[in-house]
């Protein structure tokens, strides 16, 4: 049996408002996740671990002062490669993310790239305690910082950035 062919009506139209709609708002957001994405990234490389032991102790940490290195624990900061500076930069008060010394670490950054002058590292070792936004302030500060005349200078763009120790349990 032969069935009729039908007749399709050719005034009838497809809506195509929801996907439209959907194309429209969807576009922007995409790029908008594009150009957020570009801010989130932060040049880091693990450090690098030496495959034998110093010879001695004294050697051990003369090879620590020649070292720029920020360790954050949740007291303060401890700093190595910054001369005769004191190496702890304690929090002011209860530690948390506006209690550490971002100031007092930027100019003990000065002072070791005074020391290191063509070093362009610097090794950050933050214990697990530590929260992410800690170690991202501790990343700009280790960065760049304002000289005597107002223009930026340029400390240690290349930070090494050192897993931290697990805790016990």
């Amino acid at each position: 049996m032969r069935r009729r062919a039908r007749r399709v009506d050719a005034s009838a139209e497809l809506d195509v408002t929801p996907v439209m709609s959907l194309i429209v708002h969807l576009i922007p957001m995409i790029l908008l996740s594009v150009r957020f994405a570009s801010f989130g990234q932060v040049p880091a490389s693990g450090p690098v671990v030496p495959t034998r032991e110093a010879a001695s102790q004294g050697r051990f940490e003369e090879q620590s002062r020649q070292v720029v290195s920020v360790r954050i624990t949740p007291e303060g900061f401890v700093l190595g490669g910054v001369g005769d500076l004191d190496p702890r930069l304690p929090c002011k008060g209860d530690c948390g993310l506006d209690t550490y010394d971002y100031e007092g670490l930027n100019l003990a950054m000065l002072e070791a790239k005074r020391l290191h002058p063509q070093e362009q590292r610097v090794v950050i070792a933050p214990e697990a305690s530590v929260p992410f936004d800690v170690v991202v302030h501790v990343m700009d500060s280790t960065r760049d910082a304002a000289s005597a005349g107002g223009a930026r200078v340029s400390l240690f763009p290349q930070p090494l950035l050192a897993s931290p120790k697990a805790e016990a349990p």
